[in-house]
């Protein structure tokens, strides 16, 4: 089941700035399913390998629920089950002030997650509390917009952008470093 509308997708490409973001998240690609590896490589060699442009992908994976994104900038995604990220977990990772900015210990796991990801192209940290996310935007009651902070650090072309949204019992975060 894809749990990713044409709506949230249009929203997902405007916070973003990632005009060509493509999004694919279904409940069959969860950690739960032996195959979601294969499966969810599988989608995106298709697409990446289809495609007369370079692409950039991401994947992330949890119990019930796995998620791709691709696109011409570097991307970032994860997706947690709400419930698992606690607040030592997110504390853990967070550097002083970033926990308490945050909206929820999941917004913080997932956008540092997402961060850390998109990063790879450049000068990627080794781990998730090397760097900090901020400049929060409560959107909605469940979509909020953050921005990685220091990017220039990382080699990063731009702060980028990101996004974290709630959606039943998933937490998601998407982070795109424009170029």
């Amino acid at each position: 089941m894809l749990i990713i509308d044409n709506h949230k997708l249009e929203s997902l490409r405007k916070h973003l700035n990632c005009p060509d973001l493509q999004v694919y998240a279904y409940t069959e690609w969860g950690s739960n399913n032996n195959d979601h590896r294969k499966l969810i490589h599988a989608h995106r060699d298709q697409i990446i390998l289809n495609s007369s442009t370079p692409l950039q992908s991401s994947i992330a994976h949890t119990q019930g629920m796995g998620i791709l994104v691709i696109s011409s900038h570097a991307v970032g995604v994860d997706v947690e089950n709400t419930h698992r990220v606690s607040e030592p977990i997110a504390k853990r990772v967070a550097r002083p002030g970033e926990y308490e900015a945050a909206p929820s210990a999941a917004s913080l796991w997932t956008a540092k997650e997402a961060c850390f990801k998109a990063l790879r192209p450049f000068s990627q940290p080794s781990v998730l509390s090397e760097f900090s996310v901020g400049d929060w935007q409560k959107i909605t009651s469940h979509y909020e917009t953050f921005s990685l902070q220091e990017y220039s650090e990382y080699q990063a072309p731009s702060a980028g952008a990101g996004v974290c949204f709630h959606q039943e019992k998933f937490s998601f975060g998407f982070y795109c470093v424009n170029l």
